[in-house]
């Protein structure tokens, strides 16, 4: 019995030393998810009727067949299976690891999000198995309705005694009550992702010790301006007590562990381009480019490129990281 003790107590502590990088995880996958649902979201979009009022979204109409096929494709994608999970399969299992039920009265912003996310991941589920319903039998139900019962069942000299299907089966209802539940399951994931993404937003300055997801934040920037209306400026200024210039310090040191000397140089540039007094950016920047490796190939005239979270250092040492790569 104690072993068994023993071994949870270490997969707790291999958890708690790796902590930062599950954080930055979710948080990556997060953003990886609403860029994913934007592009759904566009799908759902170029389902309007051009000859309705208002240009009205009708997912039943001809032209919006191929659009809701994108639709059931990207879902599959998206969500996966129990064997083959996709992103919000995963970040949904992050979540629970991250903030977990037992520890939600210390983490109220994390057990929101994952509550967020998990609701989320049910609506979207539901989502997928209207829009194969949609897909599979939309077409074919609505044509029943001009068919007559005789031509139906197959006997055209049958008496007009035998009513019509469509007045025994009203089947065009329920496919557009099925379309209707769609859209509103659509709405409905938005509302979810958009309260998800406020409270993350407020939990951000609670990360300020990660250094991953300071670099995160600052690697996204498109995405956290297109989240938040911020630049990484802005949130590394509400992360560190006004000063941006400590936020992209912070990354800096991050990458210079990992002997990430480019990006450290260029994080360093952006700290004193904030403050033009940060001792540590000037000083840093001076030792960095007098280290011999800054003269030699690739770091020789190189830019600052788009990486994932996980230091090189990381890899360096045989130690897995955990942020996934960022693509979509």
């Amino acid at each position: 019995m104690s072993s068994f003790f023993g071994k949870g107590k270490a997969r707790r502590s291999w958890f708690e030393r790796r902590r930062d990088y599950f954080v930055c995880q979710a948080v990556a996958d997060f953003f990886r998810f609403v860029g994913s649902f934007h592009k759904l979201y566009q799908d759902y979009l170029q389902c309007r009727n051009p000859e309705g009022a208002g240009g009205d979204i009708d997912l039943l109409a001809p032209h919006s067949g191929e659009r809701r096929q994108r639709m059931w494709d990207r879902l599959r994608v998206m969500i996966g299976s129990e064997t083959d999970k996709g992103q919000l399969w995963q970040l949904k299992d992050i979540c629970h690891v991250v903030w977990p039920e037992h520890d939600r009265e210390h983490t109220i912003h994390g057990a929101l999000i994952d509550w967020f996310v998990g609701s989320v991941f049910h609506e979207a589920m539901k989502l997928k198995e209207n829009i194969y319903l949609l897909n599979t039998y939309g077409p074919a139900a609505l044509q029943i309705q001009g068919l007559s019962s005789q031509a139906a069942v197959g006997f055209p000299d049958a008496g007009s005694s035998l009513p019509h299907l469509s007045s025994m089966v009203d089947v065009e209802p329920l496919i557009r009550k099925i379309s209707i539940d769609v859209g509103r399951q659509m709405e409905q994931i938005g509302i979810l992702l958009g309260q998800a993404s406020c409270i993350l937003r407020i939990m951000i300055p609670e990360l300020s010790e990660n250094s991953l997801v300071v670099r995160l934040l600052i690697e996204e920037e498109e995405t956290v301006r297109a989240l938040w209306g911020e630049d990484a400026a802005a949130v590394l200024a509400d992360m560190f007590a006004g000063s941006s210039a400590l936020g992209f310090c912070a990354a800096a040191r991050s990458y210079l562990a990992g002997q990430w000397y480019q990006e450290a140089l260029d994080m360093y540039g952006r700290a004193l381009a904030c403050d033009e007094r940060c001792d540590e950016a000037q000083e840093k920047i001076a030792e960095i480019r007098a280290m011999p490796e800054m003269h030699e190939e690739p770091f020789a005239g190189s830019v600052n490129t788009k990486m994932c979270c996980r230091s090189l250092s990381d890899r360096r040492n045989g130690e897995p990281g955990f942020c996934r790569d960022n693509g979509s």
